[in-house]
């Protein structure tokens, strides 16, 4: 499950690709975050915690984007996709 943010983070990558890399690359991202979707799914614990108060577990998706995700009992919920290129401090203020 996406959170809202993690939503608007994808469609803003899928974006970016199209305009600045074309469909190959577009589709090999969404292929690859599919599949890391699908390893979520079977053994979330594989991925690191970067939190653990909070419960949240990384998974890197591509050299450029960071995957942040909460697993519960019930769902995995993917807080964001963080662009590693940004300042990290950002990031704080998500996670």
């Amino acid at each position: 499950m996406l959170t809202y943010l993690a939503a608007i983070d994808y469609e803003n990558v899928i974006d970016y690709l199209i305009v600045n890399w074309g469909i190959n690359v577009t589709n090999n991202f969404i292929e690859r975050f599919d599949q890391v979707l699908i390893l979520l799914s079977k053994n979330a614990g594989m991925f690191p915690f970067v939190d653990e108060v909070k419960r949240m577990q990384k998974c890197i998706l591509t050299k450029h984007n960071i995957l942040y995700f909460i697993e519960t009992e019930d769902i995995i919920e993917v807080i964001t996709i963080f662009d590693t290129r940004q300042d990290p401090r950002k990031l704080t203020d998500i996670i």
